[in-house]
């Protein structure tokens, strides 16, 4: 499989999100399509830190992150990883990964 990889110049996002108390804030990176104007183009990179920098949640939804990231460049559909996350009795995202996988289907719509 090859890994298609983001080009050096992308747009950035950042959406400030609380999960069960706790504050993180997701990066979605897109790339920028080039035609008649400039626009943006599907997201290519997930970040997401949590507040307090380098405690052991933080390392954990970052490594989560990146791990998505290379799924989606790999070619790996923004809905199957969607799909694929935890869930809460009531349907919602039982992690703040999940709540950023949210954001992957939501730009797809």
């Amino acid at each position: 499989m090859i890994r298609h990889r983001p080009t050096n110049r992308r747009a950035h996002e950042t959406i400030a999100i609380e999960h069960e108390d706790q504050r993180y804030k997701v990066g979605l990176g897109r790339e920028v399509v080039y035609g008649q104007r400039e626009q943006l183009g599907p997201i290519v990179e997930v970040f997401l830190n949590a507040q307090k920098v380098n405690s052991p949640i933080d390392v954990l939804v970052s490594d989560g992150a990146i791990l998505m990231s290379m799924l989606i460049q790999y070619g790996c559909p923004p809905a199957d990883i969607f799909h694929a996350m935890k869930r809460n009795p009531d349907g919602s995202a039982a992690s703040p990964l999940g709540r950023a996988a949210a954001y992957l289907v939501e730009e797809q719509s």
